[in-house]
């Protein structure tokens, strides 16, 4: 079911103007990134979850600062360090459409952007995908694709659907870019 569903988010990606220009670090890194997302859903592989925010930003952007030889943050450790850390800036919360505009301009101009809900040790991190918004029926408004894990509900875990798959509320969630 669940590589039926990865398969599917892929041609849907591709349907919905969502198409990775072949070469970029997105196009290179799918593979990866999508066997991650089933190895959490699946319960396989001891950090693919809990782990997913920190080796992802690594793999995609070279980001090292959560991950240290062998050891990585967890989502809600990254989001406390999101205020300490000068490299990322707020660009504002999910419930405006103005800045879910933004946020996905950025990342189409190669810009990482992630959605964070800080919470405690229940923190969750999506990292913002490249390709046109998609509309949300629950947040009332067009949406950027995304790939994040839970950890609540790993079979939840996606890649390549709207921030709405993630997260429930879009006034909990603040989009971040690094500089």
């Amino acid at each position: 079911m669940l590589v039926r569903t990865v398969v599917l988010g892929s041609a849907l990606l591709a349907s919905a103007g969502g198409a990775i220009a072949a070469g970029t670090t997105w196009d290179r890194n799918a593979s990866w990134l999508q066997e991650q997302i089933q190895n959490c859903a699946e319960g396989r592989g001891e950090y693919a979850c809990r782990h997913f925010a920190a080796r992802a930003l690594h793999q995609l952007f070279a980001i090292d600062d959560y991950c240290k030889a062998d050891t990585c943050l967890q989502s809600h450790e990254i989001a406390a360090e999101l205020g300490k850390d000068s490299h990322w800036a707020a660009i504002g919360k999910a419930n405006d459409q103005a800045i879910l505009n933004q946020a996905q301009e950025m990342v189409t101009g190669g810009l990482p952007v992630i959605a964070v809900q800080a919470g405690a040790d229940k923190g969750l991190i999506a990292i913002v995908m490249p390709g046109k918004l998609v509309p949300s029926q629950r947040w009332s408004r067009n949406v950027p694709l995304s790939v994040g894990t839970r950890l609540d509900k790993p079979e939840a875990s996606v890649y390549g659907k709207g921030l709405n798959f993630l997260f429930s509320d879009p006034t909990k969630v603040t989009l971040y870019a690094y500089k």
